[in-house]
């Protein structure tokens, strides 16, 4: 690996992390600032907000009622990729967000595929895809 792409993958994974920081605040703001202004960004339920101001809008609605108090779970799996020296894929799967004082199981896990852009040596993320792992029916 080199230096920059290294230098790459601390920045995506630093963006990462302050993504979760915004979630664990409740700041829907804070959470659409890592997002560039015309993102594109899919929930679990099949949401699909276009932009950063509708996101940051639209997150904080969650943030004040259904996801009020729930965190991003540390991932378990995290994947890096680099198409292009400036657009990035990042794979993350972990535990879905939950209720405060509420563990989810281990069953209970989310895919999340997110493609990161650097625009003048800042990465954001500009496409958001979230999917709960769910077993076949059998």
């Amino acid at each position: 690996m080199t230096n920059e792409m290294a230098a790459s993958e601390t920045a995506l994974r630093e963006l990462l992390r302050a993504q979760m920081d915004a979630w664990a605040a409740g700041n829907g703001k804070a959470f659409a600032a890592t997002f560039t202004d015309d993102a594109d960004f899919v929930s679990v339920i099949g949401e699909f907000i276009r932009g950063r101001e509708e996101l940051a809008i639209e997150m904080q609605k969650g943030f004040d009622g259904f996801m009020k108090g729930t965190h991003m779970s540390e991932p378990h799996t995290l994947i890096i990729r680099f198409p292009t020296p400036d657009t990035a894929v990042m794979v993350t799967q972990g535990l879905r967000p939950g209720p405060p004082g509420v563990q989810p199981g281990h069953d209970k896990q989310s895919i999340q595929t997110r493609v990161a852009v650097r625009t003048n040596g800042t990465w954001l993320f500009t496409t958001f895809q979230n999917t709960w792992v769910a077993q076949f029916p059998g």
